[in-house]
């Protein structure tokens, strides 16, 4: 018999924050290629007798963060001591956030995601939540948003591992998921609105190649039955993913590796786990730590926050209009393609150019498609970028006859080419349709010249001798 099972997800996700200095210091917080240790000084270093100093713009991107995720803002907060024991945290505590984040509660709704098989069992998504959601949609509960320090960098080499605090006190936002995610690709999808989000109220660039976004994802598995609503009795941490990739991978096969482990009637241990990148399976690193593990305690040598509802608001209002809603905007104003509309609500000026472009006369698709595939237009102004454009289109070959002319040229010029297209290499369409663009110093119309290039070449073998 097929047995339905569900995977039950929960992402936290690690961001830099985008700020001048360090979380609890005045260090730069600009360490990307600086060399080791140099960004550096005794409150990163861990020393005795140092002592922190909160970064108030830190503090306002995470409580922006929490607006944009609909969470409530806490209006009293605190720091908490974090201990374990690591290199890479000199002090034997992380300064983070416990009991009173500064966000909770929150929520982002997300398109659901397909089903799958794992030999006989089907993984499917959890059944949609009632509130608030569409037939494609469904909601994400965010179970807090809270600020922390980052912790230095280990780098192994042979028996050695080698230290570099510049990272060492980094503002690190931290992103709590409740365990509503059901698949790979909806872990993956959520993670990139985030960054999405995040990028748009100006709280971090993102870069993951510059460690400035990293993944933990909790997966446990439970099989489907329409009123199960408890949680697995066990969940595996993956901790320290650094891509989206990455993400993907580890979540995917533990799904399938837990699944196994329940089609042969035996329960997956609780633990955490590594990703091992070459070989795309996670390892066994250790066993799951608990809460308790980790003694957390108020921090002594911080004040509590308090905030006023004025300062809130004022917060608030800086919000830039998140990228969800500009989208279905820009569609609505413009006229384009969701996937237009999604590329342009990256980039503020691009969104002005278009925009200026199909005020001005210029068909909507089209001037979509010229801002998105060529960048450097970007660099003139609207009203320039809009005569330069209807100047190309004065000056366009668009006559049907008139290239024909010259694409019958380009087709006796390139026998080869031809013979490619004829047998099956569509490619060399694309060729082809360069090279009318070359003779034609590239004022032939696109679609025009590649209709006209199929029409000639579908309606026999064209002649190839000059």
């Amino acid at each position: 018999m097929e047995i339905k099972y569900t995977p039950v997800i929960g992402l936290e996700i690690h961001i830099q924050l985008n700020t001048a200095s360090k979380m609890f210091c005045g260090c730069s917080a600009g360490i990307w290629k600086a060399k080791p240790n140099t960004h550096v000084c005794p409150v990163c270093l861990g020393l005795p007798g140092a002592l922190p100093v909160i970064n108030k713009t830190a503090v306002e991107k995470a409580i922006m963060a929490g607006f944009a995720f609909n969470c409530q803002i806490n209006k009293f907060t605190k720091w908490d001591r974090k201990n374990y024991f690591y290199p890479d945290l000199p002090k034997g505590y992380q300064i983070s956030q416990y009991d009173l984040p500064l966000c909770q509660n929150g929520w982002f709704e997300l398109k659901s995601k397909p089903t799958f098989k794992v030999g006989n069992a089907v993984v499917e998504p959890k059944p949609t939540l009632k509130v608030g959601e569409t037939d494609t949609t469904k909601k994400i509960r965010i179970r807090r948003v809270h600020l922390e320090e980052d912790t230095a960098k280990s780098l192994h080499r042979d028996d050695a591992t080698l230290l570099d605090f510049n990272k060492s006190g980094i503002p690190l936002l931290e992103i709590v998921t409740e365990p509503d995610i059901s698949s790979a690709e909806e872990a993956v999808e959520f993670g990139k609105r985030v960054r999405e989000i995040l990028r748009a109220i100006g709280a971090t660039e993102g870069n993951m190649e510059r460690g400035q976004m990293r993944f933990e994802v909790n997966i446990s598995i439970q099989q489907s039955t329409i009123n199960n609503q408890q949680l697995p009795p066990y969940k595996v941490e993956v901790k320290n993913i650094n891509s989206f990739r990455f993400l993907k991978q580890a979540t995917e096969y533990e799904i399938r590796r837990q699944t196994e482990f329940l089609e042969k009637g035996k329960a997956p241990i609780q633990e955490t786990r590594g990703f091992d990148e070459t070989k795309s399976i996670t390892f066994t690193q250790r066993f799951k730590e608990e809460t308790q593990d980790y003694r957390y305690f108020p921090e002594p040598d911080l004040p509590p926050l308090r905030f006023t509802d004025e300062e809130i608001e004022t917060l608030k209002s800086k919000i830039p209009k998140l990228p969800q809603i500009l989208i279905q905007e820009i569609i609505s104003e413009l006229g384009i393609s969701e996937n237009q509309a999604k590329i342009l609500a990256k980039n503020r000026k691009a969104f002005i150019s278009a925009k200026a472009l199909i005020t001005g006369g210029i068909e909507p698709q089209k001037a979509a498609n010229l801002i998105i595939n060529r960048p450097e237009v970007l660099a003139m102004k609207p009203e320039e970028l809009l005569e330069k454009i209807k100047i190309e289109e004065e000056s366009r070959v668009g006559d049907r006859d008139e290239l024909s002319v010259i694409i019958q040229k380009v087709i006796r010029d390139n026998p080869n080419p031809i013979r490619d297209y004829q047998s099956g290499k569509k490619e060399a369409l694309k060729f082809l349709i360069g090279q009318v663009m070359r003779v034609t110093s590239g004022r032939a119309d696109p679609q025009v010249t590649k209709e006209t290039l199929e029409n000639l070449l579908q309606q026999s073998k064209p002649t190839l001798d000059k």
